[in-house]
């Protein structure tokens, strides 16, 4: 296998070839053609099958308003505003059906399972089409594939980025490093967990590429000269580090700021900058003419003196003196704008920025026919420009702080900036993003030159068009780059889902199988042996699924990002395991035998297991008789292993168990997929919509809306997601209306609820199982239908009695990790349930036949019909 190299050649990058697009047909080829056939078959397959979920509902209805015209405010909580964009972009080609609302989930799961065919170079061509089967029958990934939430999309970012950092790394092409920059601004502008992502990458390419990055921090090698790596290492670094501004929230205590608001404040957004005192009023003097003047005089002087000094020559001077004197003064014509305050034209509203414009160019066909490098070029335009916008801020009144905030926050959030005062929150998050944009933009350019600025445009071209939806919204911008990762630190208190630290830990075992079993195989072989894609991919899975534990979060559809690494980590083990195989003697002398032998005695194992855990009165004849037979095909398995030698026999067994727990997988993960009665109770499933809605929908739909209606039907705001999606059509047309039908003492109740009684005037009602018992003196005239379930949870009969996350002590106040007192009574209930018959086999019976001896948790109403 071709290993990264990681060696102290000084050697740039290779540019190579201008992009050729070559193909061939072969058996590599068809196989995965076929996955990815097969793939996009079981995504589609009755896709509108199950019911809404309640997340699903939330970012389905935000794409249907936008394919209808209205306006789409990207907002933190929904994450990035990648996946209403496009499936609001899918819905509007192809119309808003429950099919259309997934399609375009379904399709990059589909695509997803092409990737590893990029990575066969490496993997080997039986790894990467291992990894693409996995990915096709993975229970995680193909029921989330079928599924409205971006977790789908953020695999196949997360895909594309190792198969792009790698494929750099082997073959130092710049290409890749453009299209790593796309996929990074796609992957920021899908969700959070981009973060994570980046940093477990950069965090390989950083380990990986230290023989080069050693020898320049000790100024023994040039910046220039990274490549490998370390080229891919500075590419996430430079252009993701003003994303990474706000974890300075972390520290905000200390600083005495605030940051980013905690989860429930009032008066600010949660996530974004308090707007409170101390403030800053700007400007902080507003100074004469003349001193402006000797401004530019002494600036004048300075750089003067400067250029003297440098002994340059009089044909040098345009360049070090007049390009940033113009830099500075196109700044000054965009902000001062004296031609459209003198005239009050619209020639002169555009004069301003058209003779900066052409001053600007001026500077770069000066640089230019100076052959004065890229590098240097940059920031002798970027460095006087934002020098002189800061001086024009603090000492002249052009900043309207108003103005700025009714571009910058959103219109539902009001703030008092009549005084022209700035909080000095604000100022700080400010201060710090144009820091760290300054110093990616010097890091950049001193690499990469011309080239870093066309990876960087790429970036920030597709972030900004997509969180301000297509420019329609730029208050998306302070969202973006400041609100989405404040908002998910202010939510590690809440510790969303109250899950166990151990909550990914059950999910695998019951759904990933394959994955876990041989990607812990996997990790092992790959340290031994020293494979460097192998080790990668260990970093990888290891990474993820440590800081998935630690952050308090904790939701069935983040299994997908954990899930992800250990599928290529055990798919690239199994690859180097068929290629232990000699296939030919194998077949000629009978050793594939194995592979029915292994799968056959596991099978009957288990079930044995599972008659005895089931049975107080011992095994019955037949069952003695079956482990017999067990033991004699495990002697038989023993032997054929050592006379095929026990590498390749052991690898024949080890096969033989994959497609054993590959077959099992599959059984589940369809069992998962295709379900739509609620029959079985899946831990996957969380505030899924219940299969009672849709006949709800219907019957309604029947009954009320088909009609002429003299009043609306009133649903209960508790019952508002996922039902607003089903009824969107009837809402927009008056037939219905949400009302508030809680009381100020209950749970949830706020100021703006505005509650109605089961009295007010309506042809029908859907309410709460409370709301409906509570006044149902007011609904004698309405037949009652129901309970019907709204929401279900899975029971989560996995968790230690009386176990409350939310509430319990945490390990320095995260409340992902467990504290020591934690600790010890999880393990003590670990113990009691291993030593516990009954505890198996009630997990046995789950894990097999999916029979759990409780209910659903869930969300009930009734619908009154008259």
């Amino acid at each position: 296998m071709t290993a990264i190299s990681s060696g102290t050649s000084n050697a740039p990058a290779r540019r190579g070839p201008a992009f050729t697009l070559t193909f061939r047909l072969g058996w590599v080829e068809l196989g995965f053609l076929s996955l990815v056939i097969i793939a996009l078959g079981l995504r589609l397959w009755e896709l509108s099958g199950r019911t809404i979920h309640y997340d699903e509902a939330i970012h389905l209805q935000a794409a249907w308003r936008l394919s209808q015209g209205h306006e789409f405010l990207h907002s933190p909580w929904m994450h990035g505003p990648f996946q209403v964009e496009y499936t609001a972009l899918i819905m509007w080609v192809f119309g808003d059906t429950d099919f259309t609302a997934r399609m375009g989930y379904a399709f990059f799961g589909a695509a997803l399972v092409a990737l590893p065919y990029f990575l066969r170079g490496s993997i080997g061509n039986a790894g990467a089409l291992i990894i693409g089967t996995l990915l096709t029958l993975s229970p995680v990934m193909l029921y989330f594939s079928r599924f409205g939430r971006n977790d789908i999309i953020m695999a196949f970012w997360a895909s594309s980025l190792l198969v792009l950092m790698w494929r750099y790394s082997q073959d130092g092409k710049n290409r890749y490093l453009f299209l790593a920059s796309a996929v990074l601004a796609l992957m920021f502008a899908t969700k959070e967990t981009a973060y994570v992502v980046t940093l477990v990458f950069g965090g390989m390419a950083f380990l990986l590429a230290l023989p080069q990055l050693a020898p320049w921090v000790l100024g023994r090698n040039s910046l220039a000269r990274m490549a490998g790596p370390a080229g891919f290492f500075l590419l996430l670094a430079t252009l993701t580090l003003p994303q990474w501004v706000p974890i300075f929230s972390l520290i905000q205590s200390a600083l005495g700021l605030t940051l980013s608001n905690p989860d429930g404040v009032t008066g600010g957004l949660v996530g974004a900058p308090q707007w409170e005192a101390p403030y800053l009023v700007v400007p902080l003097l507003e100074v004469q003419w003349w001193f402006h003047l000797l401004v530019v005089l002494l600036v004048g002087v300075t750089l003067s003196w400067i250029s003297r000094r440098a002994a340059l020559r009089a044909r040098e001077l345009p360049r070090s003196m007049g390009v940033p004197l113009a830099s500075m003064a196109a700044i000054a014509l965009v902000v001062l704008r004296p031609f459209g305050y003198r005239w009050d034209d619209s020639w002169a509203a555009a004069a301003d920025p058209a003779v900066a414009a052409i001053i600007v160019l001026a500077a770069i066909i000066t640089l230019a026919i100076s052959r004065y490098p890229w590098r240097k070029s940059a920031l002798l335009l970027a460095v006087p420009a934002g020098l002189a916008g800061v001086y024009l801020a603090l000492f002249t009144p052009v900043v309207d702080v108003l103005g700025v905030v009714n571009w910058l926050l959103p219109s539902n959030v009001h703030v008092d900036a009549t005084a022209n005062a700035i909080p000095i929150n604000f100022l700080v998050a400010g201060g710090l993003i144009v820091l760290a944009l300054g110093c990616s933009i010097y890091l950049g350019v001193r690499w990469l030159g011309g080239a870093w600025l066309g990876m960087a445009a790429i970036f920030y071209v597709i972030w900004t068009t997509l969180y301000t939806t297509f420019f329609t919204n730029l208050t998306g911008i302070f969202s973006g780059v400041w609100q989405g990762m404040g908002y998910w630190i202010a939510q590690q208190e809440v510790a969303r889902g109250n899950q166990p630290w151990y909550y990914y830990f059950v999910g695998l075992s019951v759904y990933e199988l394959v994955p876990v079993v041989f990607g812990i195989a996997g990790a092992v072989y790959f340290l031994r042996k020293g494979e460097i894609l192998g080790l990668v991919l260990t970093l990888w899975a290891a990474v993820t699924l440590v800081a998935y534990t630690i952050f308090s979060e904790k939701m069935p559809w983040i299994m997908v990002n954990v899930a992800l690494p250990l599928i290529y980590l055990s798919g690239a083990y199994l690859g180097r395991v068929m290629e232990l195989v000699r296939w030919r003697q194998a077949l000629a002398r009978g050793y594939l035998v194995l592979l029915v032998i292994v799968p056959l005695a596991l099978a009957a194992a288990v079930y044995l297991l599972f008659q005895f855990l089931d049975s107080d009165t011992g095994l019955t004849a037949g069952e003695w008789i079956l482990l017999g037979s067990l033991a004699l095909a495990a002697l038989a398995s023993a032997y054929v292993v050592r006379v095929a030698t026990p590498p390749r026999g052991m690898a024949l067994a080890g096969l033989g168990l994959a497609a054993l727990l590959l077959g099992f997988g599959t059984w589940g993960s369809f069992r998962a997929a295709y379900t739509y009665d609620d029959s079985n109770i899946e831990i996957l499933v969380y505030a899924q919509g219940g299969a009672d809605l849709k006949d709800t929908f219907l019957e309604l739909d029947r009954q009320a809306f088909q009609k002429d209606l003299t009043t609306p039907v009133v649903v209960d705001y508790d019952v508002w997601y996922p039902f607003q999606w089903y009824v969107r059509h009837p809402h927009d047309q008056g037939k219905l209306s949400f009302s508030c039908f809680q009381t100020e003492s209950e749970p949830g109740w706020t100021s703006g609820c505005n509650t109605v009684t089961d009295s007010s005037p309506a042809s029908a009602r859907v309410l709460t199982t409370a709301h409906g018992i509570r006044d149902s003196k007011d609904l004698e005239d309405f037949r009652q239908e129901g309970p019907f379930q709204n929401l279900l949870w899975f029971p989560e009969s996995y968790r230690r009695p009386g176990e409350d996350r939310q509430r319990e002590e945490s390990f320095l106040g995260f409340r992902g990790l467990p504290s020591k007192e934690q600790i010890t009574k999880d393990f003590q209930y670990f113990k009691s349930v291993a030593a516990s018959r009954q505890s198996w086999r009630d997990a046995l019976d789950y894990w097999v036949f999916r029979r759990l001896d409780k209910q659903w948790f869930d969300a009930q109403y009734y619908i009154y019909l008259p």
